[in-house]
């Protein structure tokens, strides 16, 4: 009886630490696709020479996939000649079974 009690333990840890680790590596995934997205995102402001158009439609399929995103743009020729914009991408990184929740942002500039 000893041993059947110490083998079920064994394996509700196992079970435990596999879930956990399912866990971790979903998050993983999910703060890679938030720096893929925000890549995109510079580099659609990039090619579109910071269209107002384009900074809504990314702000609103950002909204769609759950993120927040924020578009600073900004002037720094004293002619006016060169802009750059700051993008700001928030997103929440969760871990359900340990009641993780944190609020993220990454940030990039499109030049």
């Amino acid at each position: 009886m000893k041993h059947i009690i110490g083998a079920f333990s064994a394996l509700t840890i196992l079970v435990l630490n596999l879930f956990l680790c399912i866990a971790v590596l979903t998050v993983s995934g999910d703060v890679a696709a938030a720096r893929e997205y925000k890549a995109a995102v510079v580099a659609e402001l990039e090619n579109s020479n910071f269209n107002p158009n384009v900074v809504e439609s990314c702000r609103q399929q950002a909204a769609a996939h759950g993120y927040s995103l924020a578009v600073t743009k900004c002037v720094y020729d004293e002619n006016r000649d060169i802009c750059s914009a700051e993008v700001t991408l928030t997103y929440t990184y969760q871990i359900p079974l340990l009641g993780i929740s944190r609020t993220r942002v990454t940030r990039g500039i499109a030049r």
